[in-house]
């Protein structure tokens, strides 16, 4: 079993700063994701754009626990104007699935590529597509994404540290499979293979 609890992060819109926790336990569901305000709100009593208008319901939406509809309000907006607030748009799509009372990572995970494909300076739609991997027991891709993550948050002067945790779990996971496959191994009279190193972006 996957980690007991994965970090996944939200921004949409460029304005919010969300941080939630999606369970890997299939036990346990997803807890909520706290409601934040935006950046300056106090400040400024400028509308908001349509988009970000739009944004703010299908979070809203997501919130409450309706799924269906958060989704559908994401996918009504089309496609937004600038690469950056697309990226946005589908990362926060993607979250509405794992915020769900029963998370779907098959849905997620086209979502969270595309986030990336489109943005890849997103390093939180990079770590949300490592967690939906490990999910999904694609680990080597998992570590990857976390690297990724790891070095855009670095790049962009943002915080690593979700994507940092979670590789560092991951690979004392790994460690831990490839202890156990050792010492079996050697038991069965074979020679041990060499653990994967942690991190390693490929290029």
């Amino acid at each position: 079993m996957i980690q007991t609890k994965r970090a996944f992060l939200l921004i949409p819109a460029l304005i919010f700063v969300f941080a939630g926790k999606v369970s890997a336990d299939d036990k346990a569901p997803a807890s909520t994701t706290p409601t934040a305000k935006p950046a300056g709100a106090t400040k400024s009593a400028k509308a908001d754009s349509p988009a970000v208008s739009a944004m703010k319901a299908a979070i809203a939406l997501a919130e409450a626990g309706k799924t269906d509809e958060a989704v559908a309000a994401y996918e009504k907006m089309g496609v937004l104007k600038t690469k950056k607030m697309e990226a946005w748009r589908l990362n926060n799509e993607g979250l509405a699935y794992l915020t769900a009372k029963e998370p779907k990572y098959d849905k997620a995970l086209p979502l969270f590529e595309k986030a990336t494909e489109t943005d890849d300076s997103n390093y939180v739609a990079w770590n949300n597509l490592g967690s939906t991997y490990e999910q999904n027991g694609d680990l080597d891709k998992a570590k990857d994404a976390y690297q990724k993550s790891i070095d855009a948050a670095k790049a962009a002067d943002g915080s690593s540290a979700k994507a940092q945790g979670n590789l560092d779990a991951l690979q004392a996971r790994l460690d831990k499979a490839q202890a156990k496959k050792d010492k079996a191994d050697k038991k069965a009279g074979k020679k041990p293979a060499a653990t994967p190193e942690a991190g390693g972006d490929k290029k």
